[in-house]
């Protein structure tokens, strides 16, 4: 086995062992809600404060 090998099997061990979590496909309607609820409220909270400067 050459050098080259060596590290061409070095590096396709690393890169595969870093990735641990797998797309499964889904999307997450609930979670996206959970997030956009709180940042609504902010952009709302930020429209008023800009408003009552006027």
């Amino acid at each position: 086995m050459t050098n080259m090998h060596i590290k061409a099997l070095e590096s396709a061990s690393r890169t595969s062992a870093v990735w641990t979590e797998g797309y499964d496909g889904q999307t997450h309607y609930a979670d996206v809600l959970k997030a956009l609820v709180p940042a609504t409220f902010i952009l709302a909270v930020a429209a008023a404060l800009m408003l009552a400067i006027l």
